[in-house]
């Protein structure tokens, strides 16, 4: 299966499950899609220091959302800024 199903599949898959979650696990989900996309940029665009930058942030701070909820909010933040360099 390549990476886009596999994308797909995980995006549907989560807003069906989205009603009975949590509300922080929205955020959670979003990021993990992001990474996921980015991963991908990066495999077709290895020469890309943006995309890795940007990658490595989000890497970095995904894991927080339940734990350190302001520094993944931190974080995204980041991930905006530098997703503005990737344009």
């Amino acid at each position: 299966m390549n990476q886009e199903m596999e994308l797909l599949i995980y995006l549907l898959t989560s807003a069906e499950s989205l009603p009975g979650e949590p509300q922080s696990y929205g955020p959670l989900r979003l990021v993990e899609a992001a990474s996921r996309v980015c991963h991908m940029l990066c495999s077709q665009h290895p020469e890309n220091t943006a995309y890795k930058r940007l990658e490595s942030c989000i890497e970095a701070g995904k894991g927080k959302a339940l734990t350190e909820p302001d520094q993944f909010f931190a974080m995204l933040r980041d991930a905006s800024d530098l997703l503005v360099d990737c344009l």
